[in-house]
């Protein structure tokens, strides 16, 4: 009988793609940063203070693999996870933007769905939780949540009520409906200042925080993904990006997250073509900071500076396994083949290591492994030694969507 579960994970591993379940399996020889990355849980919750990762790696060596372990160790300490990849429609120099992506990719511990409509769903007016909550949201961010919210609860309509969450949850609201729905609860007119969602879009960070926090939970982690990607933006959005990096890195008094912890995961490609000097233009350091002097906003300069030096200092390097981890690690794949083909695969899993390690196109961790499921796969078919060509596709994505950024 066919083993469909490892099948799905034979599957997986060939595409390439990582998930939750491959991090449960395979984690070998990442203990010590992954048991500092406990130690920085432990803190958050305790102490409030939020705390950052920079998390750099080569492509193909594990590092979104990696946010998975992370993922999987702090749902098991009762943090809410958020998990999310930025891209050209998720820019970070637009937290307006990567808000919703984070609400979409928020993991509560013991459920299987993602979003935050069930930290929502039983608040009622009047109960001391709530209560607490809308005094904190009233004395700290932007009005227009507070009335969100407000109403959210005084409502009775489920349309108009999903109209409400879907703006605690990043679809904002107009002001003009939010009026005409306070009028429709209250019976009185809403005076409201204006919300500008890239500019007020941290509030909504802050309120969730805060959501989390109150409903029990230890705390919440929010894992990036491919934040490399902001060196193909134009020098504007770049800016925007390290100015956002900085409200994590260096939060200011009384604008932070409470009992956060962000990682960001980074390919080594940000510091070869934008914070290390390059014969074609300037670092970012020295762009980005003559931007905003110029624009008349040294406040925004520091702070980018800031979180520029933050990452040419304080980058945790997600280093490439060990011969031995990574032999441990294909024969776990090895296994896996086994199971979900039924049968059992005369492999010599040294001889193969010392192969792939010889092999310069094959010097990504992601390659050995989709290199051994092939290899696996054609001996299964033949029942011979096949022979496997290795190649690596990625080298220099980041350089060329930049310049391709810049000619356009």
């Amino acid at each position: 009988m066919r083993d469909f579960q490892a099948i799905a994970t034979v599957e997986a591993l060939r595409s390439g793609v990582t998930s939750r379940h491959l991090a449960a399996i395979f984690s070998y020889g990442r203990e010590a940063l992954l048991e500092r990355v406990e130690r920085d849980l432990e803190e958050v919750s305790r102490e409030g203070r939020p705390r950052a990762l920079l998390l750099r790696g080569h492509f193909g060596e594990g590092k979104t693999h990696f946010l998975n372990l992370i993922l999987n160790r702090a749902r098991e300490k009762n943090f809410a996870v958020s998990f999310v990849v930025l891209s050209k429609e998720t820019p970070f120099n637009r937290l307006d933007r990567v808000y919703p992506k984070v609400v979409a990719g928020t993991y509560l511990p013991g459920t299987e769905d993602p979003g935050i409509e069930v930290l929502l769903r039983d608040l009622r007016p009047g109960h001391p939780l709530t209560e607490d909550l809308l005094a904190a949201v009233r004395e700290e961010l932007h009005p227009k949540l507070f009335y969100v919210l407000k109403n959210y609860l005084a409502t009775g309509d489920t349309y108009y009520q999903h109209l409400l969450y879907s703006d605690l949850a990043g679809e904002w609201i107009p002001l003009a409906q939010l009026k005409s729905l306070h009028r429709l609860n209250f019976g009185r007119p809403l005076k409201i200042p204006p919300f500008r969602p890239q500019a007020d879009a941290w509030d909504y960070f802050r309120f969730l925080a805060q959501l989390i926090k109150k409903r029990g939970f230890a705390g919440w982690v929010i894992l990036f993904d491919e934040f490399e990607l902001v060196g193909t933006l134009g020098i504007a959005a770049r800016s925007e990006s390290y100015f956002n990096l900085a409200r994590f890195l260096f939060p200011q008094e009384g604008k932070e997250l409470p009992h956060t912890f962000a990682v960001f995961s980074i390919a080594q490609q940000l510091w070869d073509f934008r914070l290390l000097p390059q014969e074609r233009h300037r670092p970012d350091k020295e762009e980005v900071t003559a931007r905003f002097r110029t624009k008349g906003e040294p406040e925004k300069a520091e702070r980018a500076r800031q979180a520029i030096d933050a990452l040419l200092r304080d980058v945790v390097d997600l280093n490439p396994l060990s011969s031995s981890e990574v032999q441990r690690m294909l024969s776990k794949v090895a296994e896996f083949h086994a199971q979900a083909y039924g049968w059992r695969p005369e492999v010599n899993l040294e001889e193969l290591l010392q192969k792939l390690l010889n092999n310069p196109k094959a010097q990504r961790l992601r390659t050995k492994i989709r290199y051994t499921v092939e290899y696996l796969d054609l001996k299964y078919l033949y029942r011979e030694e096949p022979e496997v060509e290795a190649g690596e596709l990625e080298e220099g994505a980041l350089k060329e969507a930049a310049v391709a950024g810049e000619e356009a």
